[in-house]
């Protein structure tokens, strides 16, 4: 036999040209999801059904033991063995099924031909709550092999959410820039454009063809029932910009009991505490209504929902109108087939600026700059689930329409847009019970097109992937999780395709200690905004770069996780340290991109564009508490996370651009600190949130802190640019500690069905300001009542 070794096994792998390294993958992927057989004992035919004690649903996929054998229940719920009953081995049927307690059932008493009726209790506990991001499939907190952030419904309620944005700036680790979202310090401030977090609902991307941004306002906040977060480079299941984490909204689906749900609030903006700061003597408002309700009827499960928010804005001239309405129905055949179709739709009208006047003035708009947006939104997501024998097969589309009509100042600037994104994915998964094995594969397709002036005419890309990841419990304790992706990306006719490949291991040390150890590759190729944008924001341009190239990293974990109950309190205490590297990491940059025409007017020639910067490094730990339980009669709810980083420009001198009039660009001659800190991070972040409730009452607090961004662009505290955006170093002077922010909310549960609660956001009324130019906004105080019945 002849061997090969490791690197000439990957150049072998890398020789095939681009459809046979496709059809060697797919060889792979039948010899392992399709080639085993199962074995089965002799005598005696034992069958049954596993179900849901509370909502009497089939449970598919629970995991059935007897003896030596071992099967899983199918579609319908069902199982069947042949078995001797002489045997000893024999005398117990032992089933498990993630998030449920295990249940062992005597056979000493049961007839030949039985058929057995199996009620699961659902379990209560943090360490067996379930997600599906991480693996594809439902796996429990503590096994899971990189750190994971889990968030259940009562804080979106409780904290009144009208955009996911300001939930998530709540969850440790994550924190977020002006409306974009940073895990780690993986990313800084690029106005919008790009993103190296994927973001999922229901499993569907829901990042917009053209920028590769999240529309946070059209995420359907009060039909979210679960959010997940996962750090660290996540490519491999998830594709181009799960590059440094990935966040999922998993909505509610409805049961047998219908529900309905419905609050409206109203509020009102404290003044700011500096009176430069305000521009207008008006009490300014935000007000809004929202609405869920689901019900199942036979086979047919649906869930609508819809959400009005009415913000009069807290800085010169910005407003907020806006109506979202979701639906999800789900269809389930006779034979067990699932057939889905979730859709929502956005109508919004909304006003905003980018720069302020000054930092005495940091409410009020710069030169009037204000940009109007009537924004159109829908998006259908169809889907098919069904088995085949043991076979998991699952269907989904996307289709999502964006369309901004945008009115700015400058009647010359045409900044409207549109995109179109199609997304397409089939997905297989087999567990192999008998070696304690899940295999997970798929294919994906997207195509994104895009239409506009802002984006420099007609742009189209298009992606496909295929992906294979293999979970494997080797013994009792240990648990290993490997994958690869293989990534092929067509931009306007250039082509481009790379592997990545994932693993990770979660080993249980003791009884309620879980260690855990990740690698992941990650890859990012650049959207169609970051490659064609071409506009200006009043003195500042945005100029396109055609030749940005795609970035690459990797990220390596190791973490501990151990389970505590201290008297009626439970819960979980999380402890990562993480390594995460980025070549060709791609960053705004400000600068003279344009021949000066005018040596008494530059402004044309200046501005912000994407460049790959070089390499960067990444380093720090996380730590977090997750707890709930009971205090004597009080109800506690803990969520507690602190992350410092150290994210570096491993070389600060690398000219990574030269500009128009030939100077170089490197790290160094554009940073705004002498450090070789990234732009726009912060090194420590804290959050904090408690919940108590006692009896009718409910008291609740949320603490965060983030030190002050170490460096920005230079050219924001430089002239030419401090003679028309003022005050930028000033504030940076005042901002030096970082932001300390305070929120408090209490209720009173007047019935079952009917509670009023008090919500400040920005308790303290502290000044927060995240990047340049920009300060975040004073106490809102809202009154919220909401009635579920």
């Amino acid at each position: 036999m002849v061997q090969m070794s490791n690197i000439e096994s990957i150049n072998f792998f890398m020789g095939f040209n681009f459809m046979a390294r496709y059809k060697f993958l797919f060889i792979c992927l039948y010899g392992l999801l399709f080639c085993s057989s199962p074995i089965l004992a002799q005598n005696i035919l034992l069958s049954g059904k596993v179900l849901d004690v509370e909502t009497r649903e089939e449970l598919v996929g629970a995991a059935i033991r007897l003896g030596n054998q071992g099967t899983t229940s199918n579609a319908k719920g069902e199982f069947m063995f042949t078995y001797n009953p002489n045997d000893t081995a024999n005398n117990y049927l032992v089933v498990t099924y993630i998030g449920y307690e295990n249940k062992v059932v005597p056979l000493k008493h049961v007839s030949p031909n039985t058929v057995l009726a199996i009620f699961m209790h659902p379990v209560n506990k943090l360490l067996n709550m379930t997600l599906v991001t991480a693996g594809r499939y439902e796996q429990s907190v503590k096994r899971q092999m990189v750190s994971t952030e889990l968030i259940q419904p009562y804080l979106i309620q409780n904290k009144n959410t009208t955009n996911m944005d300001k939930l998530l700036d709540q969850i440790p680790s994550v924190n977020m820039i002006d409306g974009q979202i940073n895990i780690r310090s993986g990313s800084g401030w690029t106005y919008g454009i790009g993103s190296r977090v994927m973001v999922l609902v229901d499993e569907m991307p829901f990042l917009t063809g053209d920028a590769g941004q999240v529309k946070w306002n059209f995420v359907p906040v009060e039909n979210v029932q679960q959010v997940e977060v996962v750090k660290g480079a996540s490519s491999v299941l998830y594709g181009s910009s799960a590059l440094s984490g990935i966040v999922h909204f998993r909505t509610e689906l409805a049961t047998e009991k219908p529900i309905t749900r419905f609050s409206a609030f109203t509020g009102v903006y404290s003044a700011p505490q500096r009176s430069s700061l305000v521009w207008n003597k008006n009490v300014l408002k935000q007000y809004g209504a929202s609405g869920f309700h689901s019900f199942k009827k036979n086979n047919l499960q649906v869930a609508i929902s819809g959400n009005y928010l009415r913000d009069e804005g807290y800085r010169m001239g910005e407003d907020d109108n806006r109506l979202r309405l979701t639906t999800n129905f789900k269809y389930t055949t006779k034979n067990k087939v699932k057939l889905g179709l979730n859709m929502g739709t956005l109508v919004s009208n909304g006003a905003s600026f980018l720069l302020w006047e000054s930092y005495e003035k940091g409410y009020t708009i710069l030169d009037s700059q204000i940009t109007t947006t009537k924004s159109v939104n829908f998006y259908a997501d169809p889907s098919v689930q069904f088995f085949t024998g043991s076979y998991k097969h699952v269907v989904r589309g996307r289709m999502m329409y964006i369309s901004n009509d945008i009115t700015n100042p400058d009647p010359t600037v045409n900044q409207d847009n549109s995109s179109k994104n199609f997304y397409s994915e089939y997905q297989v998964q087999r567990f192999l019970t008998g070696l304690n094995m899940a295999l997970t594969a798929g294919l994906v397709s997207s195509m994104n097109y895009s239409k506009s002036p802002l984006y420099s005419g007609i742009q189209e890309s298009k992606n496909q992937a295929l992906f294979l990841q293999v979970d494997e419990a080797l013994t009792r304790r240990l648990n290993l999780s490997v994958g690869a992706r293989y990534e092929y990306f067509n931009m306007n006719g250039e082509k481009e395709s790379k592997p990545v490949f994932r693993a990770g291991a979660n080993f249980e040390a003791a009884k309620f200690t879980f260690i855990r150890a990740s690698f992941g590759q990650g890859y990012r190729f650049p959207s169609i905004a970051e490659r064609y944008v071409q506009t200006n924001v009043g003195l500042l341009n945005i100029f396109p770069n055609p030749n940005l190239k795609s970035e690459t990293g990797y990220n390596a974990e190791l973490g501990i996780k151990q389970g505590f109950a201290i008297k009626g309190v439970k819960g979980f205490v999380d402890l990562a340290g993480f390594y995460t590297r980025y070549k060709n990491m791609i960053d705004f940059n400000l600068g003279v991109w344009k021949p000066i025409t005018d040596p008494f007017n530059p402004f044309p020639s200046l501005g912000f564009k994407s460049l790959n910067i070089g390499e960067t490094q990444i380093a720090g730990v996380d730590f977090s508490i997750n707890g709930e339980g009971f205090i004597g009669k009080v109800k506690l709810q803990t969520l507690f996370g602190y992350t410092y980083t150290n994210p570096i420009m491993l070389d600060p001198n690398y000219v990574y651009a030269i500009d128009s009039v030939g100077n170089p660009y490197t790290y160094r001659n554009t940073r705004s600190d002498s450090s070789d800190v990234l732009k726009y991070r912060f090194k420590h972040l804290l959050k904090w949130d408690v919940q108590l409730s006692y009896q009718k009452w409910q008291l609740g607090y949320s603490l965060r802190y983030n030190s002050a961004i170490q460096n920005v662009d230079a050219a924001f505290v430089t002239v030419p640019l401090t003679s028309f955006i003022k005050g930028v170093s000033e504030a940076r002077a005042a901002n030096a500690n970082g932001n300390f922010v305070v929120d408090m909310r209490v209720g009173y549960q007047f019935t079952k069905h009917m509670k009023l609660a008090l919500i400040l956001s920005n308790l303290l009324n502290a000044e927060i300001m995240t990047r340049p130019a920009d300060l975040r906004p004073p106490r809102l105080s809202v009154i919220q009542f909401s009635y579920v019945f």
